[in-house]
């Protein structure tokens, strides 16, 4: 630290010359007067020395002071935040409640509906083209059973009522052919079933001696007109991929539910 030439110091300066001239007993006052100077001069360096730490105490309190306000702030706003968020979660709880009061009622109204899905897709399917027959029938069954089932959400229940629609609108856009054994003239006779969507659904023997169609009318098998024989052979190589896709004819009934 530098040193200042204080106004004690100068006049402890000047004394010391003027004393070398003075007798003892003022050269002994001017001492104890020079010491006197000094121990003031001492003290107001402590002084000043001590203002400076406090002005520098002040200076730290007044920057945390700042701090902790702008916290204070920061945490009002997020308390005014969350406010609102609890009052719109308040909101929703509420909503909920008020949907959960009208379960049973929605329940109620629901089944019915779903009861009246399965008997509408059942009695089309007995209308239909009679194609996987146990498949479809056994769907239903399982329909039934899933309605009749506490284990089953209602949720589940109208899921699966219609996936089984969906899987009925896909048997209306394929063509599908697949080997069965028929009882034909009291012999067991090897075919190739073939489903125009639901157009028409036949069968040719790979001799082409037996051939037929499921009229939908009477409700069984009746023989068809030689001229759709080739054509079948044809649809039949069509979707198995044995020949490239082509104009299909097929000897139709009209489909009526009643």
């Amino acid at each position: 630290m530098k040193k200042v030439l204080t106004p004690a110091r100068g006049a402890i300066l000047a004394a010391t010359f003027v004393g070398l001239t003075l007798p003892a007993v003022a050269q002994s006052q001017l001492g104890r007067a020079i010491q006197t100077g000094e121990q003031a001069t001492r003290r107001a360096e402590t002084t000043q020395t001590r203002i400076n730490q406090l002005d520098d105490e002040r200076s730290d309190m007044v920057g945390e002071f700042r701090t902790l306000l702008q916290r204070k702030q920061a945490a009002e706003l997020y308390a005014r935040q969350q406010k609102k968020v609890v009052e719109s979660q308040e909101r929703e709880l509420a909503s909920l409640n008020d949907q959960l009061g009208r379960v049973d009622e929605i329940t109620a109204q629901t089944v019915p509906m779903l009861l009246d899905m399965i008997e509408d897709l059942d009695t089309f399917i007995d209308a239909d083209l009679p194609f996987r027959l146990e498949k479809r029938k056994e769907r239903i069954a399982t329909l039934n059973t899933a309605m009749e089932s506490a284990d089953v959400p209602i949720v589940e229940q109208y899921r699966l009522i219609i996936e089984a629609y969906q899987d009925e609108m896909e048997y209306g856009r394929k063509v599908q052919t697949w080997p069965e054994t028929l009882t034909i003239d009291d012999k067991e006779i090897k075919v190739d079933m073939f489903l125009y969507g639901r157009v028409a659904m036949v069968y040719i023997s790979p001799d082409k001696r037996y051939a037929a169609r499921y009229d939908r009318a009477v409700g069984d098998w009746v023989p068809v007109e030689n001229k759709y024989k080739d054509d079948i052979v044809k649809a039949i190589k069509i979707a198995e991929g044995k020949t490239s896709p082509g104009v299909m004819y097929a000897p139709a009934t009209k489909l009526t539910v009643k």
